[in-house]
């Protein structure tokens, strides 16, 4: 009949193309191969933007007058923005999903209304519920608009309904990736941070320390209460003896003042002697001055006599008896000179011998002045030095007590310092229990972490490399925790570098996407000398030489470090080059 149309039958949208045709990236053109989305259908959509732009008022106030009417949607829309704002974001997103090519550029368009939405806690049932929202408004308009022509509408509205699907999807993939990355981001950093409290192996080392030097103090201690309690009993004893000592040396200084005394007495009389010898050397001179007076008459008495003789002689026989009482006095002249030299002989030796004992009573009174002034001296510092002792003295009875008082003390002390002991080694016990705990809570978290990033999420590139990382810390961290007694492992455990997650990585998706970078290519050989010093750290560890393990370990803390660095360096090329997009 005229003004009737056939209506279709057994349409096959997938009998057309299977694949799309569209080139773009690998992870998108998945997306758009699966629902064959081609370039011809992609073209079918654009003829929908005129009939959104007739109908774009009535679209958008029904729109947003349904999302208010929401109490939770209300709220953020007028907490974090207004209506009139949001509609015109709608609208430029309805222009791209008629307009814009289906490229990298389009993913991230979405991506960013994703994270825009998830930093103000839009969850993704309500942004799945605004595509059905938009959805209910829009797809009559399309029946509507095409209803003439089926064959037609069934291509633009299944097109249309892939469109949103895949924006659907990037939408809620974007999200999984955000609470991906919380989880790999927020775990790992937890783990990393467990990874990071080496102050456990410190700590255990201290508390052995700890323990060996309380063990140590309370055996000196306990040797230090039995030297108290001698030295108790000694100073008992010294006290006894010292005040006997003090006893004697006030007798011994009271005799030592009396024989400074006689001393005293002495240098007097010394002095009188002194005096009186020079007296008696001053009368010897004066006899010696006389003899010589004496000796000088004898010699002008004989020299008269001699004159006379002479004269005798000349007078003859009258002068005879003249010459011989002249010879008389001549020879008792000789006589009283030859006594007188020698009485003068006999003075001079007594004068010698009276001026050398002159001489040594001098010495023997300025020695014995000296010594008496010393003695003195002696008796007063004695004196002094007595009146300290005793001073002392008095106080050794309140050494002795305080001596007493210490010795008890140092029991007490001893006592609590056993308990100190016992307490020491629970504490070492509590330190290890504690270091064991965090360790088994970062496998325990690991445990949780990769459970659910290899089962419910999807993970970007950069999130992948942090899993790496934090993968790598907690492999390092299984080494340490081995070398403090709380992990097992041997060197066949410690595996390949290429059979890890960061060497499947790195071998597979890692080499595509960054196998030209530097930090790429020096990552290998690191990765390999990593595993290396592990297997050495182990070996020394069942060997028993924990010395050279912790040494070993410092090395792999070393490589790791730069090992980190690397990746992080090629983690922040993916995030700079996603950047262009934004």
């Amino acid at each position: 009949m005229f003004g009737k149309y056939k209506r279709l039958q057994n349409y096959e949208y997938f009998s057309q193309s299977q694949i799309s045709d569209i080139e773009t990236n690998e992870r998108f053109k998945e997306k758009l191969d699966f629902l064959a989305l081609t370039k011809i259908r992609r073209d079918s959509v654009r003829s929908l933007h005129k009939l959104y732009n007739e109908n774009k008022e009535y679209i958008l106030d029904m729109f947003y007058k349904r999302l208010l009417e929401i109490p939770e949607l209300n709220y953020i829309i007028t907490t974090y923005s207004s209506v009139e704002r949001l509609k015109v974001s709608l609208d430029r997103h309805f222009v791209s999903l008629f307009e814009d090519e289906l490229s990298i550029e389009y993913v991230f368009k979405r991506r960013k209304i994703a994270y825009t939405h998830a930093q103000i806690g839009v969850l993704p049932n309500w942004m799945i519920s605004a595509y059905t929202l938009i959805n209910q408004l829009f797809i009559p308009l399309i029946i509507k608009s095409f209803s003439k022509n089926e064959r037609t509408m069934m291509d633009i509205l299944l097109t249309y309904d892939s469109l949103v699907t895949i924006d659907i999807q990037i939408i809620v993939e974007t999200y999984i990736e955000i609470q991906g990355g919380s989880v790999v981001n927020g775990l790992g950093e937890i783990i990393k941070y467990n990874t990071q409290l080496e102050q456990i192996k410190e700590l255990v080392q201290f508390q052995e320390v700890q323990q060996q030097e309380v063990i140590l103090a309370s055996v000196a201690m306990q040797e230090l209460d039995a030297s108290i309690e001698e030295i108790a009993a000694s100073v008992g004893d010294v006290a006894m003896q010292t005040q006997q000592a003090l006893n004697q040396l006030n007798h011994d200084i009271s005799s030592l003042k009396h024989v400074s005394t006689i001393l005293q007495n002495t240098d007097d009389g010394q002095q009188k002697i002194q005096t009186d010898v020079k007296h008696l050397v001053d009368r010897v001179n004066s006899v010696s001055k006389l003899m010589s007076f004496i000796q000088d008459i004898a010699e002008q008495t004989n020299l008269l006599a001699l004159n006379a003789s002479i004269e005798a002689a000349r007078a003859g026989e009258a002068g005879k008896g003249f010459a011989v009482v002249a010879e008389e006095v001549r020879n008792l002249a000789d006589n009283t000179k030859h006594s007188v030299q020698s009485i003068n002989d006999d003075i001079e030796k007594l004068l010698q011998i009276t001026s050398e004992i002159d001489q040594q009573i001098k010495q023997s009174a300025n020695d014995l002045h000296s010594s008496v002034r010393e003695a003195s001296q002696v008796t007063k510092t004695l004196f002094e030095l007595n009146n300290a002792l005793q001073i002392q003295g008095e106080r050794f009875d309140e050494i002795v007590t305080a001596a007493k008082i210490q010795a008890q003390s140092s029991s007490s002390i001893s006592e609590r310092n056993k308990n100190i002991a016992e307490s020491a080694e629970r504490s070492k016990a509590i330190t290890f229990e504690v270091g064991l705990a965090i360790y088994q809570l970062s496998k325990m978290i690991d445990g949780y972490r990769t459970k659910t990033i290899s089962k419910n999420f999807i993970l970007s590139q950069e999130d992948i490399i942090e899993v790496a990382i934090t993968d790598h810390l907690l492999w390092r961290w299984k080494i340490y925790n081995l070398i403090l007694g709380f992990e097992k492992m041997t060197t066949d455990d410690i595996g390949s570098p290429k059979t890890s997650r960061l060497g499947e990585w790195y071998y597979g998706k890692g080499k595509e996407l960054l196998g030209a970078e530097k930090a790429f290519q020096d990552l290998e050989e690191l990765h390999e000398q990593v595993y290396i010093i592990a297997k050495k750290a182990v070996e020394a560890y069942h060997a028993e030489d924990k010395e050279l393990a912790e040494k070993f370990m410092e090395e792999i803390t070393d490589v790791s470090n730069i090992v980190i660095n690397k990746l992080k360096q090629l983690q922040q090329i993916l995030i700079d080059q996603k950047l262009q997009y934004h």
